[in-house]
């Protein structure tokens, strides 16, 4: 009833909050009294008519940005989702039954949910497979034998800190940005994977692998390939991956760490070093630190990585930090740079620039 994404919500939570704030207004002066219990009355009056508030609050800008799926995401409690994972082995091909299952856009497009168990970070979390209305109409002509053809991208989409993979879908409109380009004919059929990148609770784990924890970076690369080519039949072609915000640093990392599996990465206001939390220990920090070391990785290496940097004045971390990456990258390194003319750190702010960000990846 009181799911923490829905409009109903956020209208019980505001409207719960004027009714207190009446309440207040009316039982006030019965509550002036000059004894212990009044006064308490009138402080519990306060202090809720505040804290509702800032929970509706909260629950409005959750909706608008996506950054919790649910209460239990909010409060970093997470169901153990290993027992329901479809482990690597039990992995088959899309089938009619995957079809049925799969929520269907307006705009024609098929959106596959799957819980499954990555084949080397032994990671279970969720991921989101969306197909293009042409691969679906493929896919429906033939239900004995479901393929996707080989007419197609692949572009992996990585969400923020903390964030949820269905952003892209939802306020990001992500896919209906796709759909538009599709039918226009200014992009190829693209499939999108979107996974987890949050898969440990209260942690942010910047999409690395860890010495003696989550393999992240495992999980999003090498598993997410294994599971697309398992699932769709999908073949060796580059991907391209994009991101905002700390899913900018994850496109641009695990582009420039895996760059047979990657041929193009956009950052949208993200960064291009890892920022740690508290729970990480220094010697992990810094050996952490010298392993994902983007711009020593790229000087180094005979680099064919296409790069797409989106970032703004209005955002001054990502626009400074961008700046130093730019200055400092080997000039032999193809980078495209996108100034956000306004607009601070935020997806009403990233939404404009889904379709310059699809268009670059399809033409470049």
């Amino acid at each position: 009833m009181f799911e923490l994404g829905r409009l109903s919500s956020e209208v019980i939570s505001f409207s719960f909050s004027f009714i207190l704030f009446l309440l207040t207004i009316i039982f006030w002066k019965k509550l002036g009294k000059a004894k212990w219990n009044y006064l308490l009355g009138r402080v519990v009056l306060l202090i809720l008519i505040q804290l509702v508030t800032l929970v509706s609050i909260g629950i409005a800008i959750n909706r608008s940005g996506e950054f919790f799926s649910s209460w239990n995401d909010v409060f970093g409690i997470r169901k153990d989702q290993t027992n329901i994972a479809i482990e690597p082995k039990s992995l088959a091909q899309i089938s009619t039954k995957d079809i049925k299952l799969a929520k269907s856009t307006p705009g024609g497009s098929l959106i596959v949910k799957k819980i499954i168990t990555g084949e080397k970070s032994h990671i279970s979390d969720l991921v989101y497979i969306v197909l293009p209305p042409k691969i679906v109409e493929r896919l429906n002509a033939n239900p004995t034998a479901p393929t996707i053809g080989s007419d197609y991208q692949v572009i992996e989409l990585f969400s923020g800190y903390p964030g949820v993979p269905q952003t892209w879908i939802g306020s990001m409109q992500g896919i209906k940005a796709l759909e538009k380009l599709e039918r226009q004919g200014k992009i190829r059929n693209t499939i999108a994977i979107i996974p987890t990148i949050n898969v440990f609770p209260r942690r942010d784990t910047e999409c690395l692998n860890f010495n003696s924890g989550p393999q992240v970076e495992t999980w999003l690369t090498s598993d997410m390939k294994s599971f697309a080519q398992r699932f769709l039949g999908i073949d060796d072609r580059p991907w391209a991956s994009i991101g905002y915000s700390t899913g900018g640093w994850c496109a641009t990392e695990v582009a420039v760490r895996h760059q047979t599996q990657y041929s193009k990465a956009v950052s949208m206001s993200g960064y291009f070093k890892p920022f740690f939390d508290n729970g990480i220990s220094v010697k992990e920090k810094k050996l952490l630190t010298l392993k994902y070391d983007l711009m020593q990785t790229l000087n180094k290496s005979q680099s064919q990585l296409k790069l797409l940097i989106i970032a703004g004045k209005d955002d001054p971390v990502a626009w400074s930090v961008a700046q130093k990456f730019m200055t400092n990258l080997n000039s032999s390194i193809p980078v495209t740079f996108i100034p956000i003319p306004s607009g601070g750190h935020n997806t009403k702010t990233w939404i404009r620039f889904e379709t310059p960000a699809f268009q670059w990846v399809n033409d470049n």
